[in-house]
């Protein structure tokens, strides 16, 4: 379907969402997850527990902002980690070491939002765009029955948009 903003009212989240949702799992370490947007191209997707629980979603900025923590941000989110992977509380050595390869040693779940921003399928174009708006964010997930359906994101509301001028466009030269 090519829809056109020609009437913004008609067009929902169901005619231009993109069906093919990635997830990630929440253990993965943050070096496989920037391998795995990278591979596929893409820059955020929802966040599944061992059991496909759906518990939040992650972005590139996520990781750009824990490559860029301070040293004490650092710290403590090395210790939770740690803490989480062996049960017990880290020595400075530990933790000394962990911080020099801290991508390999976190885990999604320190980094994600616990939130999922998301519409029905029938939320109109103007509904997603304000809500992306309103939250600042990139990509808004499509339910139905409390299941993703798909994503959109800025670059699908876009491609309406460019659309509906190449046809205004050739309406122009033709008229």
């Amino acid at each position: 379907m090519n829809p056109t903003v020609n009437n913004p009212g008609t067009i929902q989240a169901k005619d231009i969402m993109h069906a093919e949702v990635l997830s990630v799992y929440e253990g993965w370490s943050i070096q496989r997850l920037a391998d795995f947007f990278m591979k596929h191209k893409i820059s955020g997707a929802p966040v599944i527990a061992a059991d496909h629980e759906l518990v939040g979603v992650v972005s590139v900025s996520d990781i750009f902002h824990f490559e860029n923590m301070d040293e004490e941000q650092r710290q403590s989110a090395l210790q939770t980690c740690y803490r989480d992977v062996t049960n017990t509380e880290p020595n400075v050595v530990d933790l000394e070491n962990w911080s020099k390869n801290a991508q390999y040693h976190c885990t999604v779940h320190q980094i994600m939002a616990p939130q999922v921003i998301s519409v029905a399928e029938t939320a109109s174009l103007s509904e997603i765009a304000s809500l992306m708006l309103e939250q600042r964010i990139h990509r808004v997930f499509v339910t139905c029955d409390n299941c993703i359906s798909g994503v959109i994101s800025t670059s699908n509301i876009l491609q309406v948009l460019a659309s509906d001028e190449t046809a205004l466009i050739a309406a122009r030269k033709t008229a």
